[in-house]
């Protein structure tokens, strides 16, 4: 197994996360406690209706267009950083944050929680919206006492990117968790990853915790601990003897 993804960044790949049992684990039935929308609801219909109902066509193509798309953000990103710094990297950190307040909003527009559903199922439930139809994963949730956690066993990057590429998709994720919170309240959970397959994990694990309005997003300042290593990386580079040269 390689140890540099296809985007040329470092991977640790992990033999178990081939055979994690994703292709067992049940898919989109506890949505249907909480009924949000599906985004792009006009364009999913059509996308059903004249490429998934046409037997010739392979939906394995419209992975390879997304993983175009998604290696296409990373390299976009990286470019930014290196011509245009910090300042760079927040529009385009922003940029994506945008787009994934916009997602979740469209998503939870008109929806009312179930009456009975407690903070940290409501954390759970959005999650796996946002899991299995945002990111087209396979997870594994729980809800305990006080908190929520989940695994996902399949994540349509984990063959395609390194461990530092992930961070892309936290920005989507900082809206997301934004608009979810004008939808349902301020005591929507805060999130943390613990684990990940492009950095040597069988699954990626991320653990949903209570927060305090008075409190930082934890979620929000690991994204800006990684905006410095990632500015980081670039200063070191042009210092490089024959940088730019």
């Amino acid at each position: 197994m390689s140890d540099v993804a296809w985007t040329g960044t470092p991977v640790r790949a992990h033999e178990g996360a081939r055979d994690n049992g994703a292709e067992s684990l049940p898919w989109g039935g506890r949505r249907e406690r909480l009924p949000l929308k599906w985004p792009f609801a006009e364009a999913v219909d059509g996308f059903r209706r004249k490429a998934l109902a046409n037997p010739d066509y392979d939906p394995a193509s419209t992975f390879v267009w997304g993983q175009m798309m998604a290696v296409g953000l990373i390299e976009a990103l990286k470019a930014v950083e290196e011509r245009f710094g910090e300042e760079g990297h927040n529009v385009f950190r922003k940029a994506l944050s945008d787009v994934g307040d916009k997602i979740v909003a469209e998503m939870t527009d008109g929806v009312e929680a179930p009456a009975d559903a407690a903070p940290n199922e409501m954390t759970s439930l959005i999650a796996s919206w946002i899991n299995e139809v945002c990111y087209a994963s396979i997870e594994k949730p729980r809800v305990d006492d006080t908190g929520a956690d989940f695994d996902i066993h399949y994540c349509p990057h984990e063959d395609v990117y390194g461990a530092f590429d992930c961070r892309v998709q936290r920005y989507y994720v900082e809206g997301m968790i934004a608009a979810a919170r004008r939808a349902f309240g301020s005591g929507m959970f805060d999130v943390r990853f613990t684990s990940t397959i492009p950095s040597g994990s069988n699954v990626c694990h991320f653990d949903m915790f209570p927060k305090s309005n008075e409190q930082a997003d934890e979620w929000n300042a690991y994204s800006d601990r990684l905006r410095s290593r990632a500015l980081n990386i670039v200063n070191v580079t042009h210092e490089q003897p024959g940088a730019g040269s």
